[in-house]
């Protein structure tokens, strides 16, 4: 009988480990060698992964709060303040030539959400509303950036969409590697001399600015090597180089430009 009893109860102990271990598989945990209750390691992996996607790092959409990081494919751009300027005052003709320049408060946003924000509101223009993502302050262009995921094609779309919003704001149609460096040129001229950033756009500083350099300079060599212009800038600078040094001066104030589609 006693032994029947002691049966009965081993199968009891069984059946409820089972149940219990079911129910601790349900919420993601078990138990170790001690008898102690802990959590599986898939679920603590599950859990790792969930927190590093919160954790966006980099440039981060001023909307949606996601970045590269959760969003691969989705390309971002930084908001910027394009306006006609003289690409050298000390260029020896009567009329200079023309060319634009730009500062940014570098707020980033995906340009889906871009677009998104400015159907929603209703009654404004595109750059009134986009104000509101850009610290209030003023913009006409949005200058992709790209992304280790993003698609050639979607990024050369968006750049050609930001060329138009130039375009648009300047009146000047020259999209070419030459119109970029200048630009990057005037930019750098404004740290140089510590002109104002913000005269125009209404915000935005040196710290601002100067993240945009990198981005500004990617967008010269996207459009240099998509033109297929490097030989022939290269030699410009090749020649520039091999001049006589009492030269460089004087004819650094020639404009130099290399044009092609």
């Amino acid at each position: 009988i006693e032994e029947a009893r002691q049966v009965t109860k081993r199968e009891k102990m069984e059946r409820a480990k089972a149940v219990r271990s079911k129910l601790l598989k349900e919420y993601g945990m078990k138990l170790n060698e001690k008898g102690q209750v802990i959590a599986e390691s898939s679920v603590m992996e599950d859990l790792e992964k969930t927190v590093k996607i919160c954790e966006e790092e980099g440039l981060t959409c001023c909307v949606c709060r996601d970045g590269y990081l959760n969003e691969p494919k989705k390309l971002v751009g930084v908001y910027t303040f394009t306006k006609r300027a003289n690409l050298d005052e000390f260029e020896k003709k009567p009329r200079k030539t023309v060319g634009f320049t730009t500062v940014t408060h570098f707020n980033v946003i995906h340009f889906d959400c871009h677009t998104s924000a400015v159907m929603t509101a209703r009654g404004r223009n595109e750059w009134e509303s986009a104000m509101l993502q850009n610290s209030n302050t003023r913009c006409n262009g949005l200058l992709p950036i790209w992304g280790p995921e993003v698609s050639d094609s979607a990024f050369a779309s968006c750049l050609a969409r930001h060329n138009g919003y130039v375009r648009e704001a300047t009146g000047h149609y020259d999209a070419s590697y030459s119109a970029w460096i200048h630009d990057i040129k005037l930019l750098l001229l404004k740290f140089a001399n510590e002109q104002s950033f913000s005269k125009d756009s209404g915000g935005g500083g040196p710290q601002s600015n100067i993240y945009l350099i990198p981005y500004l300079l990617h967008v010269a060599i996207y459009v240099l090597n998509s033109t297929r212009l490097y030989a022939s800038g290269e030699k410009g600078l090749s020649n520039f180089v091999s001049a006589a040094v009492d030269t460089w001066v004087p004819s650094s104030y020639e404009v130099c430009q290399l044009t092609g589609h």
